[in-house]
C-alpha cells in the first residue's frame, strides 16, 4: 500500500525521532514492513504486508490526526520489497536516507516491478 498526504502541522526532527520510533515497534509487532519519508510537510509512505493488517493499519492512519489530505497511490499485493532494509522499516529525512534507499531499490530490481515503480514515484514526490 502507498499513500501521500499532508502533515496536519510541521514536524521537527524530535517529533520525527518519536513518530520513527513508535513506527518501528508497532510495525514490527503486526510484521508490516515499509518506508516513510517526510519532507516539506508532507508524507509519503508504502506498508507491505498481510492485506486485513494493512487496512486495519490504514484507518488508523486516516484516522491520525498528524495526517491530512491522504492520498492512496495504490494498493496492490506484490512480494516485499522492504523486509531487509534496515530495520525492515525506515524514515527517510535527508539527502543520505534518499541515496540509501536509492541503491537499495537498485539493488532489487531483479526481486520485484514495484521497487521501479517506488523508484520513481519517490523521485516525483521528492522532485530529484
Amino acid at each position: 500500500m502507498c499513500y501521500v498526504s499532508d502533515a496536519s502541522k510541521e514536524l521537527k526532527k524530535d517529533d520525527l525521532i518519536l513518530l520513527y520510533e513508535q513506527t518501528v515497534q508497532n510495525n514490527y509487532r503486526s510484521d508490516v514492513t515499509g518506508v516513510l519519508i517526510y519532507k516539506d510537510g508532507s508524507f509519503f509512505q508504502i506498508l507491505e504486508g498481510e492485506k486485513q493488517t494493512l487496512i486495519s493499519l490504514f484507518e488508523k492512519i486516516k484516522k491520525d490526526t498528524r495526517h491530512s489530505h491522504i492520498l492512496t497511490l495504490f494498493s496492490k499485493e506484490s512480494v516485499r520489497v522492504f523486509e531487509d532494509y534496515q530495520t525492515g522499516f525506515s524514515i527517510v529525512d535527508n539527502y543520505e536516507g534518499l541515496e540509501s534507499l536509492r541503491s537499495f531499490l537498485d539493488d532489487k530490481r531483479d526481486i520485484s516491478t514495484t521497487s521501479a515503480c517506488v523508484e520513481g514515484i519517490i523521485k516525483s514526490v521528492l522532485k530529484v
